[in-house]
């Protein structure tokens, strides 16, 4: 199913896409832009472009990479201490999926 055909009806609001902060000194105004100006239609491109950055975004890569490998180093010593000591309880970390992305915001 394309992109197109699954967003047909969908509706956006783009109040903070079209607002922007401007503060020469320490008070400031918002500045509203018209959606059908130059620099209007620019911020709503580049809104539904893939360059935008949200929350709804993942970590960088390197980042998720350098997470994972402290898990899995943790879960490491973890079972490592466990095959020294049969009776120390180990705990391991299992459910990492997200926790690069929620640390990185």
């Amino acid at each position: 199913m394309s992109r197109t055909y699954r967003r047909k009806r969908q509706r956006h609001e783009y109040y903070w896409v079209l607002h922007d902060w401007d503060a020469p000194i320490s008070y400031g105004h918002w500045i509203q832009t018209d959606p059908r100006s130059k620099a209007g239609k620019k911020a709503i491109a580049r809104f539904h472009s893939d360059n935008e950055v949200t929350m709804g975004g993942s970590a960088p890569r390197w980042y998720r990479k350098v997470s994972d490998h402290q898990i899995r180093t943790g879960n490491d010593r973890m079972l490592r201490r466990w095959l020294v000591d049969p009776g120390f309880d180990p705990v391991f970390r299992t459910w990492h999926n997200h926790d690069a992305n929620w640390s990185w915001w």
